[in-house]
């Protein structure tokens, strides 16, 4: 194995916010339902839940811990959906299955990250996230908070 066999690669994904270039994370949240991601595309004013219901783990970091990654890396910034991306030959899975005694392998997790200007979401989940638009939610929820105050 040569040393770009080894090398991480970013490859893009659909994370349900066409052209996602100025986006960030509004929310994460971790409850009985599983792991989610509340993300905002600024331009658009689009907002999507991104929900993983077989993560096994997740973590959050700045983009300042992030740029090193980024630069042992290939594909990073390249590919169709800007901010959303898989990992192959993931640093985090092998960190993970390293130190967890949960017996799962390499080809039977995927790495998620979701990169913005100024926070990256990484997670390892058994399956694809599902990918529901907040929206028209959201401007239901305002609307009605906005009846509620209304004299």
């Amino acid at each position: 194995m040569d040393a770009n066999d080894s090398k991480q690669i970013f490859g893009s994904w659909d994370g349900g916010l066409p052209g996602a270039g100025d986006i960030s994370i509004d929310a994460l949240i971790e409850d009985w339902e599983g792991f989610g991601v509340l993300v905002r595309n600024h331009v658009t004013n689009g907002v999507v839940r991104i929900a993983f219901d077989t993560h096994l783990a997740y973590q959050s970091r700045d983009e300042s811990d992030f740029i090193g990654e980024a630069q042992r890396s290939e594909g990073f910034g390249h590919g169709r959906y800007g901010s959303f991306y898989r990992v192959r030959n993931s640093e985090f899975i092998a960190r993970y299955l390293g130190n967890s005694l949960r017996g799962y392998t390499s080809s039977e997790v995927t790495h998620f990250a979701i990169v913005t200007g100024d926070q990256c979401i990484d997670v390892i989940a058994l399956t694809k996230p599902r990918i529901e638009d907040l929206k028209d939610g959201l401007m239901d929820m305002a609307e009605r908070s906005f009846q509620r105050t209304k004299p």
